[in-house]
């Protein structure tokens, strides 16, 4: 579905066809993330994407860890994995208010984040029902908001992926992953690259 046709849908619809992309999209960074841990092991299996552990965090953790041992000699490069690792995190963690809070389109007017803005239709709220502050956390989210949240994913998975591409010798990848990421809500993804011409050599 475009986001033409999204927008024709009613508001709760679009939503739930929202967090679902946005769950979809989470699997993508997931599963590029998982072989991006493996090619930094030497490995380029199914099976050694699965053997990684269950935990995002902690797979993200290991890629940060072993980085700095990848036989890259372009120092360049060493940064914009590492910068890719990073937003990838970021990314996921962003995904994560939308995948474990509770999605309301009404709070109590004690909770409402910002009581003087004026009220747009389809405007809803994250509740994080458990916070570091020990309190509920209540923050208000638009649908393109959400939407942008699946651009950045799609963005991340993309960046990982030509992490994972150039590393494993695909050499082609290196100016999606030196250049300018731009992710598509179908998936795809577009980039700029305005380094040296011979950026994929």
């Amino acid at each position: 579905m475009n986001l033409k046709q999204l927008r024709k849908l009613p508001a709760s619809d679009q939503w739930t066809f929202v967090r679902g992309r946005i769950a979809e999209s989470s699997v993508e960074l997931d599963a590029a993330l998982r072989g991006l841990h493996a090619q930094l092991r030497g490995l380029d299996s199914r099976e050694a994407m699965l053997s990684a552990s269950k935990n995002w965090s902690i797979v993200a953790d290991q890629c940060r860890t072993m980085m700095p041992c990848a036989p890259v000699p372009d120092r360049n490069v060493h940064v914009a994995i590492s910068s890719a690792i990073d937003s990838a995190a970021a990314a996921y963690e962003e995904r994560n208010r939308y995948m474990h809070d509770l999605l309301a389109a009404d709070v109590d007017d004690e909770l409402v984040p910002d009581p003087d803005r004026i009220r747009q239709e389809g405007d809803y709220y994250l509740l994080a029902l458990a916070t570091k502050s020990g309190g509920p956390g209540v923050t208000l989210v638009t649908l393109d908001r959400a939407i942008d949240v699946v651009l950045r994913l799609t963005t991340e998975t993309w960046r990982l992926r030509a992490a994972r591409g150039y590393l494993a010798g695909r050499t082609t990848w290196k100016s999606l992953l030196m250049g300018v990421v731009e992710g598509e809500w179908d998936g795809t993804a577009n980039w700029t690259y305005s380094g040296p011409d011979d950026a994929d050599d």
